[in-house]
């Protein structure tokens, strides 16, 4: 018996829609006809064969896809969003988001959504499993596969039907057999509302395998007989172990509790054995990395992510990780055919290089390999040595095949322009033997480093308490921004170094810019980040290098705050620094940079480049490889001049709207105990103002929409009633509609009725 002890309700819930929309056409919300084949066909042809993978919030492009689409489909949609979240617990999903959103989409029918207080109550606020990160990005993924397999269900004959769910085993193979359902998480989910004394409340198959391994060997079972490309013999093999389990334990097993969590889910590296080459070692000879060393190892050259945004998480989980996660499992693909086609379907073009790495992830390289991490073509970031099989983590938000890696070496070594790496993910190093001597003999220590500075302090002196680990998914618990944006502010600050967030009053940008900075540090480091405010005074001698007055007479040379800044990233190559300008384009950007203009270049970092400055022309700077710079602008200011289009060019733009549509505000307010009614409230007249404001283009534009800082509660003390919310309206919100139409008080009087109402 499988069932946790939060689990009869949702249970009682998938038996009512079992009975009345699997088995019949019926609906769970409603007394309609719903789960037919006919709606089923206008959501395959509205949203499955038209996927939009462009900007905007999961929502916002389903109700663009669904517009076409007639009402039965629509409320057909609302419906398979609750099937989604049924499994989902209030740790990724808040019940009442679940309910605002299977109502939002209901409503896109044009009629409201029935009472229906068993399957919209509390039942939506228990779930029985947290699917992590990985399932709030691929959600539209997971709704293709609800589609696709419920088709195929459909068109099953009812003998057929009755013959599969009466078999939980037989019911899995044929679910397994659906193209869609590769890595999808719904397909635990699915299995264990349906058969859940067969099945564990475990929705990815990397904690099925995990589990195996490290429970089988303790009562005789042995993991290396298990298929563990063959889903559903691991679901039998759990099913199996479980009576084992279950005399050794003074309670109900669940894997997710204690004392049963920890010896799993933290035992990722001890379980895995590789059989590890001798690792290579340095003599006096410069030359001392031999090739043959490796025996049967190989040497595997891969980029941390773009501009190597990954490479704090890869050495801080000990993994290594490459993308297309849309794939789905790769252990599941027969051949490298198969995956080239695959990536062709989704991507178009000839894409050999792609699928040649997801392959050899996957499928060639074994445990005791070498792994190196580069950033760019000629960055070297560290070496290790791989120590476990591939899988799958269907958790993680991005870059989910993972391999585990036991790193060696880590920090910054730049090869030569003639050793200069392959632009491709994934490279074998292997048979090139001049390149493993030139990279190996530097990550060794032969490269000269620096010399320290003792003047400069540097973050992590021996000593210093090491600051509290900040994952992506840390930073997306605090944020309101789509997982898509995220990613996109990640990559821009790896691929140029430098990205300015502009966006209008309120979208909160200082406290993106923190966030994204830990993120990218992986963690919450202060020695590592720095932060200032430009104005219209600040000069080139505050940030870079001036002179200052002694108080005896005379004058000191002075550093500015980025060139000390600079100096203390050049002792600690190893790790990424994060300079933060706040109000960017306040300052005379041209003389506050000065000749830095050339040096804060993506490809014109490093010692290489190093130059006099106007106040030291005997000595050289440059700006390291590992400074990033995020700035800051306000596209509501009306005194700010035009950015310096030189320093345009050296900057990626990326601009944060308003998150009144984003699914991590709403969570928030229900979080904080608003009542729903008033979330969609705040939501929608929000959402209908600032469509005003961004198609008033004459005076204003999308640039002076109003951000939702302003209705998020400061401290959590504060009463989140029609009283806060007229308050808000009345003297934050009204003011700033009298200065954006401060020549049309009518306009100003009709909107804020209109927030009232």
């Amino acid at each position: 018996m499988t069932r946790w002890h939060r689990s009869p309700e949702v249970l009682d819930a998938a038996r009512r829609w079992r009975d009345r929309c699997l088995l019949a056409d019926g609906s769970v919300l409603s007394e309609l006809r719903l789960w037919t084949l006919e709606n089923l066909g206008y959501l395959e042809r509205h949203f499955v064969l038209n996927l939009d993978t462009g900007t905007g919030t999961f929502l916002e492009k389903l109700e663009e896809q669904l517009r076409p689409a007639p009402p039965g489909a629509k409320q057909l949609a609302a419906e398979l969003l609750w099937l989604l979240y049924l499994s989902v617990s209030e740790n990724s999903i808040l019940g009442g988001t679940k309910r605002l959103q299977i109502r939002q989409i209901w409503e896109w029918s044009g009629e409201p959504l029935p009472e229906a207080p068993e399957a919209l109550g509390k039942v939506l606020e228990h779930g029985v499993a947290n699917p992590g990160t990985g399932f709030q990005t691929h959600r539209w993924r997971e709704l293709v596969f609800a589609i696709q397999f419920t088709q195929a269900w459909k068109l099953l004959a009812p003998a057929q039907q009755a013959r599969l769910i009466s078999d939980p085993w037989e019911f899995a193979r044929w679910v397994d057999a659906q193209p869609s359902g590769r890595g999808r998480q719904f397909r635990h989910m699915l299995l264990y509302l349906l058969f859940p004394d067969h099945f564990e409340r475990v929705v990815t198959g990397s904690h099925k395998e995990q589990i195996l391994r490290t429970f089988l060997p303790r009562y005789g079972g042995d993991p290396a007989r298990i298929d563990m490309k063959d889903r559903t013999a691991v679901d039998e093999a759990l099913h199996d172990l479980r009576p084992a389990l279950q005399l050794d334990q003074e309670q109900d097993v669940d894997y997710y509790q204690e004392p049963l969590r920890a010896q799993w889910l933290g035992s990722k590296k001890a379980t895995h054995v590789p059989a590890r080459p001798q690792t290579p070692t340095v003599s006096a000879n410069p030359k001392a990395f031999i090739p043959q060393q490796l025996g049967t190892a190989r040497v595997w050259v891969v980029a941390a992510g773009e501009g190597g945004r990954l490479w704090s998480e890869f050495k801080d989980e000990a993994v290594v990780a490459i993308g297309w996660d849309y794939l789905g499992d790769l252990s599941l693909y027969t051949s490298f055919a198969e995956i080239l086609e695959a990536i062709r379907t989704e991507e178009g073009g000839n894409p050999t290089n792609n699928a040649n790495a997801c392959w050899q992830f996957a499928h060639e390289i074994k445990p005791g390999d070498y792994v190196v991490a580069k950033q760019g073509r000629r960055m070297l970031l560290g070496y290790g040595i791989v120590t476990s099989p591939y899988r799958f983590d269907e958790t993680r938000s991005e870059y989910q095949h993972v391999r585990d890696v036991d790193w060696q070496q880590t920090g910054r070594w730049t090869l030569p322009p003639e050793h200069a790496v392959a632009l491709k993910t994934l490279t074998e190093y292997t048979p090139y033997p001049a390149w493993l001597n030139e990279a190996f003999e530097q990550m060794q220590g032969w490269a000269p480093a620096p010399e320290p500075d003792a003047s400069v302090p540097i973050g992590d002196l021996p000593g210093r308490a090491e600051a509290p680990v900040y994952t992506r998914e840390d930073a997306q618990k605090e944020l309101f921004l789509s997982p898509e944006m995220f990613t996109a502010i990640l990559d821009a600050l790896g691929r140029k170094k430098n990205v300015i967030l502009e966006g209008a009053p309120g979208v909160g940008k200082t406290f993106v810019a923190r966030r994204i900075a830990w993120a990218l540090l992986g963690r919450r480091d202060s020695t590592r980040l720095e932060m200032v405010q430009f104005h219209q005074s600040y000069a080139y001698e505050d940030f870079v290098q001036g002179w200052r007055p002694r108080a005896n007479g005379g004058f000191d040379r002075h550093d500015g705050v980025f060139h000390r800044f600079c100096r203390r990233a050049a002792q600690d190559l190893q790790n990424a620094y994060v300079f933060i300008i706040d109000e960017i384009n306040r300052g005379n950007l041209s003389k506050v940079f000065g000749e830095l203009m050339m040096l804060v270049e993506p490809d014109k970092r490093g010692p290489e480049f190093s130059i006099p400055l106007t106040y030291s022309p005997d000595e050289r700077f440059y700006v390291p490889a590992n400074v990033y710079i995020l700035g800051m602008m306000n596209t509501a200011d009306r005194s700010l001049a035009m950015v310096d289009y030189a320093l345009r060019r050296r900057f990626s733009f990326i601009r944060l709207e308003p998150a009144f549509s984003e699914e991590r505000f709403t969570n928030h307010l229900v979080d904080q105990g608003m009542d729903e009614s008033l979330v969609r409230r705040i939501t929608g007249r929000m959402t209908e103002l600032n469509q005003v404001i961004a198609g008033d283009i004459r005076n204003l534009g999308p640039g002076f929409q109003i951000g939702h800082s302003f209705f998020v509660p400061a401290d959590g003390t504060e009463k989140l009633d029609e009283h806060w919310y007229r308050h808000i309206v009345d003297h934050e919100i009204r003011p700033l509609l009298r200065e954006y139409w401060f020549d049309q008080p009518e306009q100003v009087d009709e909107q804020i009725r209109r927030l009232h109402s």
